[in-house]
C-alpha cells in the first residue's frame, strides 16, 4: 500500500483507462491582458481536487483566496472528488464537465494526456512568461508528453532510506549503508542477531531503481512501449531477487504489515525504503519511537529514484482559458507553492521554495536529494497492465525461483495477451 505525505505527491497505482474525448476544443490563448483585474468581466472558475485530509483542503482554499485577492474578478470553486479519482474525472472530462484545472498524479498522466481531453500548457506559459527553470527536468518531464507541456508540478515525493538505530546497533552498526554494497554486509550481521535487514514488497514502484542503476529500463518512452525483455534489465532484477531470496529484503507482507511502514513502526525491521508518506505515518503510530532518514542507497555506482509527483492539468473543454491557465500557474508559482512549504503538507516542486521547507522540516532532506536521480514513476499509456504484468511475473518468479531472465519473458507476453484482449 502507497501512503502519500499526507495524501499529496504519493505513488497511487490507479487503473488506468482511456479517456474518450469528441466535440471541438478551445483553441490559444488569447492574450487577454486583463484577464483578472476588477474592470474585466466576471470569470468563474472550477478546481479539482482529491483531498486526503482537511488540512490539505484548507491549504488549497488559503492559497485560492489569495489568487481572489489578486485576480478579484475570478471566481473559483473547489471541487472535492470523492471515491476512486482517475475513475470519477475520466468520465467528466468525456462529457466536457470536468473542472477548469485539476490535480493529476504522474502515474497516470499521459493516459490523460494521450486521450485529447487535456489542453497543452506550451502557448500559454509562452504567453505568461512562466519560468520554468525552477522545476527541475524530471519534475517537468513527468507531465510532457510527445514534446507539450500538459501540467505543471504542484509538489513531489522520493524514496528514502529509513533506519532504526537501536535495531542497527544491537548488530555493531553505527551508521546507515551508503551504498547496497555497504547494505549487504550490514544485512549479513543483522540477520546473524535475528533481526529483518529491510521490509520491502515485491513492487516496480519501490524496485525499479535497481533495474536503472544496473543500466536496464523497462519502459521506452518515445515508442510508448515495454522492453521488458531487453537484456540491459536482467543484471538488477536478478539483483533484486537475490535480495528477497536471501533474506535481506523481506516483504511487509511476511511480517503482517500492508505496506513497508507498518513492520518498521512496530520494530520488527531494522530498515524499509519509502517515500516521504511514512513521517506522518510515524508521527500518528509510533511517536516515540526513534528512527532516522538517509539518502537512498546508491547501486552499482548509480543513484536512480523513483519520483512520485502531482501536477495540476487544464480541461482541453474549459470555456475561460486564459483565466484557467492563470490559476494553474498561480497554483505552482512561488506564492502558492511558498504556502505549501509553510505547511509542511507536502514537498514544494519548486527548486526555490525546498530550502526554505527543509529550514522548517529538516527530516526530509532524504527525500529532497533524491530528486536528482528520481524517475517519474510513469509507464505511458500502458497503465495498470503493465504493473500487473511485471508485478506478478516478479513475484511468482521469487516464489517459484526463475530466473530474471523468465520473469521478464513472462511479463513481456502477459502484457502482450493483455493488450490484445
Amino acid at each position: 500500500m502507497n501512503k502519500r505525505l499526507l495524501g499529496m505527491a504519493g505513488a497511487a497505482v490507479v487503473a488506468m483507462g482511456a479517456v474518450t474525448a469528441c466535440g471541438q476544443a478551445q483553441g490559444a490563448p488569447s492574450n487577454q491582458a486583463n484577464v483578472g483585474s476588477a474592470s474585466a468581466a466576471p470569470i468563474h472558475l472550477t478546481l479539482g481536487m482529491w483531498a486526503s485530509s482537511p488540512a490539505e483542503k484548507q491549504l488549497v482554499e488559503r492559497q485560492v483566496a489569495l489568487f481572489e485577492k489578486e485576480n478579484p474578478n475570478i471566481k473559483v470553486s473547489i471541487q472535492v472528488i470523492t471515491g476512486n479519482y482517475l475513475q470519477a474525472l475520466q468520465p467528466m472530462l468525456a462529457a466536457h464537465d470536468a473542472p477548469d484545472i485539476f490535480y493529476v498524479d504522474s502515474s497516470y498522466a499521459p493516459t490523460l494526456e494521450a486521450s485529447g481531453a487535456i489542453m497543452p500548457l506550451d502557448s500559454f506559459i509562452k504567453q505568461d512568461h512562466v519560468d520554468l527553470s525552477d522545476f527541475q527536468k524530471n519534475l517537468l518531464d513527468a507531465f510532457t508528453w510527445q514534446g507539450h507541456i500538459y501540467g505543471l508540478p504542484k509538489d513531489m515525493n522520493t524514496m528514502a532510506l529509513e533506519y532504526n538505530p537501536a535495531l542497527l546497533a544491537k548488530a555493531g552498526i553505527q551508521s546507515p549503508p551508503k551504498t547496497f554494497a555497504q547494505f549487504d554486509q550490514d544485512a549479513a550481521k543483522l540477520k546473524a542477531k535475528g533481526i529483518v535487514p529491510l521490509d520491502m514488497p515485491i513492487d516496480v514502484a519501490r524496485y525499479y531503481p535497481f533495474i536503472v542503476d544496473m543500466g536496464g529500463s523497462y519502459y521506452n518512452k518515445a515508442k510508448n512501449e515495454a522492453t521488458f525483455t531487453n537484456k540491459a534489465n536482467v543484471a538488477g532484477l536478478t539483483w533484486f531477487m537475490k535480495e528477497m531470496e536471501s533474506g535481506n529484503f523481506v516483504t511487509p507482507q511476511d511480517q503482517g504489515g500492508s505496506w513497508a511502514g507498518v513492520p518498521f513502526a512496530e520494530g520488527k525491521a531494522a530498515m524499509a525504503l519509502e517515500g516521504a508518506w511514512i513521517v506522518p505515518f510515524m508521527q500518528q503510530t509510533a511517536p516515540k519511537m526513534k528512527y532516522g532518514i538517509a539518502d537512498f542507497p546508491s547501486l552499482n555506482g548509480h543513484d536512480a529514484n523513483m519520483l512520485f509527483t502531482v501536477a495540476y492539468e487544464m480541461s482541453k473543454y474549459t470555456k475561460n482559458p486564459d483565466a484557467a491557465a492563470k490559476l494553474l500557474f498561480f497554483m505552482t508559482g512561488k506564492e502558492a507553492l511558498k504556502m505549501t512549504a509553510d505547511s509542511g503538507l507536502a514537498i514544494p516542486s519548486r527548486t526555490s521554495e525546498q530550502g526554505e521547507f527543509l529550514k522548517k522540516y529538516p527530516s526530509y532532506k532524504g527525500f529532497v536529494d533524491g530528486l536528482k536521480g528520481a524517475i517519474p514513476y510513469q509507464f505511458g499509456t500502458l497503465g495498470q497492465n503493465f504493473l500487473d504484468a511485471i508485478n506478478n511475473a516478479t513475484q511468482q518468479g521469487i516464489l517459484k525461483k526463475e530466473s530474471a531472465q523468465q520473469v521478464l519473458s513472462q511479463a513481456q507476453q502477459t502484457l502482450a495477451s493483455q493488450m490484445n484482449d
